[in-house]
């Protein structure tokens, strides 16, 4: 093996080992993962892969990059956990291999490890590869068209060209992945960046030529073909519905404008404290050097000021933050251990503080759950009745739950000791190593507990059903784990469903929401003449409401779930009743 390839080989093997094993020990959590899931597992029932769809109704939400990989993952592994997370697998060893790549090219061979380390060590930034979302491979093409970006301002005519080609090609698949923000995004780098440049053009026309027309031919293998089979109605829908997320607060996911600095500070931990002192001191010598921080910089703050101006705010929003925060924790520690600038015994204490809250966190979720006496107190106090419930469930924790706690604590009081010494060298990898180690033994052991409070009892109804044919849905709550986990098929009565819906549309007539469609399935579930059993899923607080209805019996409760069946329709008793 090449000596030059080493490097590469060794962080791809221990990407894997970090994100593919246990991938799939945990139900996929609503909404995102089982809402993606759901649409990659209704491609490969009906063979519909360019308009994705929920439930066999269009979803204009998403565009189906991701959703294809889920499929092919999903063809090979199977519909499950593991297929649906394995892309982002996938993604994270990726992402590890470029984050090398671009700091030993930019900088040191060094620079490259501490940039994988600050990465593969922080808490949020490990955990996005080991879900079933869509942002990890959104960010990762954004960050590489930035970064093309970024390195045509340093070239000639020719050379430039190339990589303004390069970046339309990365953006296009952004786009491919998650939508039109992801132009919003790098125009906006391209416009700081000029303002930093005292708007002296580094580009002429033909580059932006040539980037936009990558950009197209990329993003058009999808739209330009539904835009052909499907007309202008979906991208109406789509575009109204990116409007909606920037005006006001989607799915109950108002947040203060702080919450995103928040949201980066803890959980980027430990590395959003060590890139602290990257956004003030001077800590890059060439030209080169300077550009590529200029350009990550600018990359950070569009992303933070931009998605805390926008209502709806959900935390990984802001992962695009990760890539860049991340990098300035690398410039950060290689500055240190070069001595060019000093480091700060203060950077310890607080790494320190922070860290011991974080690792009395892990100790206090299993203790919690061995002491029933803590449990009862604080299924006293809680207000919310399904939230009370959920936490009086029988939840085993024994005495292993807590290894990831005392690993946590063990490596940062050890890390801490070695930062506070001034040990850099040993320092800093024992402090992300240990984060690392301690976070996955947390996933592990922990996680899954807490899974079964939030959503098992729901899940474990759910999969009853998965050899039956009937139809299942939720009531008074939005939720998309009936489909994947009963393995919902297509509606066989179509005709008595259309007729349903053709006399309630009055019912609904100027209504601006969204989910008609999926209001009038429900109700048609409920009230109308069904082909095979219903059953439903309610929440505790709703049972007053849904149990008054003539059509509807309780059939049993657990957790802070109620679950009904239809009667007066196909079917009259539960599978394994």
């Amino acid at each position: 093996m090449r000596a030059g390839l080493r490097p590469y080989f060794f962080i791809a093997a221990l990407a894997a080992l970090v994100y593919i094993p246990f991938l799939g020990q945990v139900h996929l959590f609503d909404w995102d993962e089982v809402n993606f899931a759901e649409s990659a597992r209704e491609m490969l029932i009906t063979g519909e892969y360019f308009q994705v769809q929920v439930n066999f109704m269009p979803f204009w939400e998403k565009p189906p990059l991701f959703i294809w990989m889920q499929a092919a993952s999903m063809s090979v592994f199977g519909v499950n956990e593991f297929a649906a997370r394995f892309p982002n697998a996938l993604c994270g060893i990726l992402t590890l291999l470029i984050l090398f790549y671009y700091g030993k090219k930019f900088f040191t061979e060094r620079v490259g490890w501490l940039w994988v380390l600050a990465y593969a060590g922080s808490l949020t930034p490990q955990l996005y590869f080991k879900t079933g979302i869509i942002d990890p491979w959104f960010n990762l093409f954004i960050f590489l068209g930035v970064v093309q970006a970024a390195i045509a301002s340093l070239h000639d005519r020719k050379l430039r060209k190339r990589h303004f080609f390069y970046s339309g090609i990365f953006i296009g698949l952004a786009l491919l992945t998650k939508g039109p923000v992801a132009v919003i995004v790098f125009a906006l780098c391209i416009a700081v960046v000029l303002v930093f440049r005292s708007f002296r053009f580094y580009f002429d026309w033909l580059d932006v030529l040539l980037f936009s027309l990558s950009t197209l031919l990329v993003s058009s293998l999808w739209y330009g073909v539904e835009w052909y089979r499907h007309g202008i109605w979906f991208f109406e829908e789509f575009i109204r519905y990116q409007k909606e997320l920037a005006s006001q607060s989607v799915a109950s996911h108002g947040q203060p404008w702080y919450y995103h600095p928040l949201v980066l500070l803890f959980g980027v931990f430990p590395a959003s404290i060590i890139a602290l002192r990257a956004f003030t001191e001077k800590m890059t010598w060439t030209d080169e050097e300077r550009n590529i921080r200029v350009w990550m910089t600018v990359l950070f703050w569009v992303v933070l000021i931009l998605f805390s101006m926008v209502k709806t705010k959900i935390i990984h929003y802001s992962s695009l933050c990760y890539l860049p925060l991340t990098f300035l924790a690398a410039l950060a520690m290689e500055n240190t251990l070069n001595v060019r600038i000093q480091y700060r015994r203060s950077n310890a204490v607080t790494v320190g503080v922070i860290g011991v809250i974080f690792g009395l966190a892990f100790l206090f979720l299993p203790l919690l759950g061995q002491q029933q006496e803590w449990m009862d107190s604080l299924i006293a106090v809680t207000q919310d009745p399904f939230a009370a419930a959920n936490l009086a469930l029988d939840v085993s924790w024994p005495w292993y739950t807590l290894v990831p706690g005392v690993v946590w604590l063990a490596g940062l009081l050890y890390s801490v000791n070695r930062l506070w010494h001034k040990k850099l060298k040993t320092g800093y990898p024992a402090l992300f190593l240990s984060a690392a180690l301690g976070m996955q033994l947390f996933l592990l052991l922990v996680i899954p507990r807490v899974e079964r409070y939030t959503q098992g009892a729901a899940i474990e109804f759910l999969e009853q059903f998965r050899n039956e044919d009937v139809y299942v849905e939720t009531l008074g709550y939005k939720s998309y784990a009936q489909y994947f986990y009963t393995d919902m098929q297509p509606v066989g009565d179509t005709a008595s469903l259309h007729r349903y819906e053709r006399e309630t549309a009055e019912r609904y007539a100027g209504s601006p929401s969204r989910d008609i469609p999926g209001m009038q399935f429900k109700d048609w579930l409920v009230h109308g003449e069904i082909d095979k059993p219903a059953y439903f899923i309610s929440k505790i607080q709703m049972e007053e409401v849904f149990s008054g209805i003539e059509t509807l019996e309780v059939i049993g409760r657990k957790g802070g779930f109620v679950f009904y069946k239809r009667i007066n329709g196909p079917g009259s008793s539960a599978p394994h009743e």
